[in-house]
């Protein structure tokens, strides 16, 4: 940790409610690429803001995420075949010359009949049906490029608040606000557009790769914490699942909820406060 230099230094800052799991994960996906993208770049939370201390702006991480579309992984390299469902995506930060990064939690490898498998890998396998895990990246990023062209700069400050409608979404984002246990369908089955944020889909897609909150056993709710001073993510993961504390923080918990064949995530609660605790 680099204390008040890196505070000071600051070049990314976005408004966050931590309470939403997806922006919460957005936050671990932006610190991810930032630090790829400027090794050496820390993040942490402070109050409503995410901040990250790197080499670049957020318009400028953001332009890397638009420009390059990821590749989608037919066979795995154990040869295994995986269905377009799931299908991992490599990401690329230069156009493949040096940087990449594998996006897959939503996809596990396990024995069926003595077998082995890809398959789903609950809860990140959100979405169902005729979707796919390229199919709904790419069309985030096109909605994420367009909205990009709109923004003042100074809106990218609240871009996680800056919903758009979207017929394809991972479900991190449990802001797009429809639920199907009280209207009685998914709208995503039916192919209608929500408003949602295609940033924080993106980044927490990114973000889930490598902080992983604490899982319940039955993968149906999650912890996440916090942390109040600038880590690099390698650190971040660790706190994120409460194996390390960095006051000031907050322990929060998200319950996975039902919605048609779909899954989705609920606005998370706080779960301690106390001296450590913002």
């Amino acid at each position: 940790m680099s204390g008040d230099r890196d505070r000071e230094q600051s070049t990314i800052r976005i408004t966050v409610d931590v309470t939403n799991p997806g922006q919460f994960l957005a936050c671990c996906g932006l610190l991810e690429l930032a630090d790829r993208l400027w090794p050496g770049a820390e993040g942490w939370f402070e109050g409503g803001v995410f901040r990250v201390a790197g080499q670049g702006s957020l318009h400028d991480l953001l332009a890397v995420v638009v420009t390059h579309p990821p590749e989608a992984i037919a066979t795995l390299d154990n040869g295994l075949s995986v269905k377009p469902l799931i299908a991992p995506l490599r990401f690329s930060f230069d156009g493949g010359a040096t940087q990449s990064m594998t996006i897959d939690a939503w996809m596990q490898i396990r024995s069926e009949k003595g077998q082995a498998v890809a398959t789903g890998n609950p809860p990140w396998n959100f979405w169902s049906g005729q979707q796919t895990s390229i199919g709904i990246w790419l069309g985030l990023r096109t909605a994420l490029a367009e909205q990009m062209q709109s923004l003042q700069f100074d809106q990218f400050e609240s871009l996680y608040d800056q919903r758009i409608l979207l017929s394809g979404r991972f479900g991190f984002d449990p802001g797009a606000a429809w639920n199907a246990l009280d209207v009685g369908f998914s709208p995503n089955e039916q192919g209608m557009k929500v408003a949602s944020s295609a940033a924080v889909e993106l980044l927490a897609a990114v973000g889930i790769q490598r902080f992983h909150p604490e899982m319940a056993d039955d993968r149906q709710s999650f912890d996440y914490f916090t942390w109040g001073s600038p880590l690099s993510p390698m650190v971040a993961a660790a706190a994120v699942a409460g194996a390390i504390s960095v006051p000031p923080l907050r322990h929060l918990r998200c319950r996975v909820v039902s919605r048609g064949s779909y899954a989705a995530l609920e606005r998370s609660s706080l779960v301690r406060k106390g001296a450590d605790c913002e």
